[in-house]
């Protein structure tokens, strides 16, 4: 007999998609001209707001999170509306879907690819920049769950989350000397390190707050 719980859940899921692929086209939309204007801002936190359903789903939860703090003290700056054009543009550019296709095997093959992230106790390392925020609110977000934060890898680190907002050719050259060191201690055996993409990590975020 089939199960009605499932045949709801499958439905809540695909409303939810429909509502993440509308709002994906309505960003490249406000953003295809390179500018954010007000009317742009406040029509995308209205229609967040009428749908709430999607707002602990990403990327809309980091989109929710980033216009409240543009709009938080009641005055959008040029600044502000600047910092919220590039976010959204990121989106755009797909550089938050986990995609590696420009980035190297070598390096590709290090991501976890469903990745289970536990806060509590455990060790992470984080690299590159993120669309989150400044890396001392990434420090603090893990903080907050119980994880600890170190600046470099050794055996015991179990995570090492890589931040969205660079290129593959940025991440190759830069980020060389940790995704070098975090390939040794996976091929090793003895780590049971996982490389997290960042948008893997802000989900993990909100079932862990």
């Amino acid at each position: 007999m089939p199960n009605p719980h499932r045949r709801v859940q499958a439905t809540i899921d695909a409303r939810a998609r429909r509502a993440l692929n509308n709002l994906m086209g309505i960003i490249k939309g406000i953003t295809c001209d390179g500018a954010l204007s007000l009317e742009e801002i406040n029509f995308l936190r209205e229609w967040m707001g009428q749908h709430s359903y999607i707002t602990d789903e990403y990327p809309a939860n980091v989109i929710s999170r980033k216009l409240h703090e543009s709009i938080i003290d009641g005055v959008v700056s040029s600044e502000e509306q600047q910092h919220l054009l590039l976010c959204l543009q990121t989106f755009c550019d797909g550089k938050l879907d986990g995609g590696e296709g420009d980035v190297p095997a070598h390096i590709a093959r290090l991501f976890d690819d469903d990745p289970s992230v536990i806060f509590e106790g455990n060790f992470f390392v984080l690299t590159g920049d993120f669309l989150f925020g400044p890396r001392s609110s990434c420090e603090r977000a893990i903080l907050k769950r119980g994880g600890i934060v170190r600046n470099s890898l050794s055996g015991t680190t179990s995570y090492l989350i890589v931040g969205s907002r660079s290129s593959p050719a940025w991440i190759e050259e830069t980020w060389g000397r940790k995704l070098q060191r975090a390939a040794e201690l996976i091929d090793s055996g003895d780590s049971e390190l996982a490389v997290i993409r960042e948008a893997d990590w802000v989900v993990a975020l909100d079932r862990g707050r």
